[in-house]
């Protein structure tokens, strides 16, 4: 029996994203502000956050994406159930580790970390190009071209478990959004953060002094998973009434996306402004990759 094989590959599964839709009784779609363009839209979640044969290189065609469709499928009991009780101190320690593995792969599945990829390439060939051998030149070039991409991409991705380790050691707040302003997410929807300034060294590492990672659940939960030594007087669940929070929630999902913002209402005032105010966030180049930028509204410490 022939294997079917999948062409569009979703970088955010459409698994996660039904939690932001509406259901038509047949099929899930989206609200999405293309802050690129600008331009508001809706669309079936399967028509969206995804490119054909995102993760296959001609020697690996569909190992990465049957890897991914595994951890999706377990990723869907638990986040429903959370959903449901809404109370982290609920989940099993198994449904904490497939949350966290979930997390791990989102965080470097996405067409940001392969926009990263490349650039990274095209700055190091732009600043010592003319200084490298006709070999290392060949070797860097060859690094940009698209299969050498995924092949390095899926070499990270298969490396999740250090991810997944790290993430399940953090400190993980649970808010419950109580406005009438749903969160929102993104194709980049693990948003990294961190307002302390660590110079000369980065700061968005798991292992950072005050480094926060945000990931939105549906619009009425999200969780905060963050570093224990900056955090550790928080509680584990903040109950959300004040508006100024979901706003820095949503600057997140805003900033450091690569291109879509989703909703499960069509309201994206807040995100147009933000464009407006700061058209830079519109460029791929640089979303994701901006760590100096405090969000808007309050800390977590507030």
């Amino acid at each position: 029996m022939t294997e079917e094989k999948v062409r569009l590959q979703h970088y955010v599964p459409r698994v996660y994203l039904k939690n932001f839709s509406y259901f038509n009784g047949k099929e899930y779609y989206i609200w999405v502000f293309d802050k690129e363009r600008e331009e508001i839209f809706q669309t079936n979640t399967k028509n969206i956050a995804f490119e054909e044969e995102f993760y296959n290189t001609l020697l690996e065609y569909q190992d990465i994406e049957k890897t991914l469709q595994k951890i999706e499928t377990k990723f869907d009991p638990v986040i429903q159930k959370l959903i449901s009780v809404k109370n982290l101190d609920e989940l099993t320690l198994e449904e904490k580790d497939v949350l966290a593995e979930f997390i791990g792969y989102q965080m470097i599945r996405t067409k940001e970390t392969r926009n990263t990829l490349e650039d990274t390439s095209k700055q190091f060939f732009e600043k010592y190009g003319k200084e490298l051998s006709e070999k290392l030149k060949g070797e860097v070039l060859e690094s940009m071209k698209k299969d050498s991409l995924r092949k390095m991409h899926n070499n990270i991705i298969q490396k999740v478990n250090e991810f997944k380790l790290r993430i399940k050691d953090l400190k993980w707040i649970l808010l419950i959004n109580e406005t009438k302003f749903p969160f929102w997410t993104s194709d980049n929807p693990v948003a990294e953060y961190n307002e302390v300034n660590l110079f000369p060294y980065g700061n968005l590492g798991l292992e950072c002094f005050g480094f926060e990672m945000h990931f939105p659940i549906n619009s009425k939960i999200a969780l905060i998973i963050c570093d224990k030594r900056r955090f550790s007087i928080l509680p584990s669940k903040e109950i959300i009434k004040d508006y100024r929070r979901i706003v820095r929630e949503r600057d997140f999902q805003v900033r450091y996306s690569t291109r879509f913002i989703f909703s499960n209402e069509n309201n994206f005032d807040f995100a147009q402004m933000m464009v407006k105010e700061n058209p830079s966030i519109k460029d791929p180049d640089l979303s994701g990759h901006v760590s100096s930028i405090p969000a808007r509204g309050v800390s977590l410490f507030y």
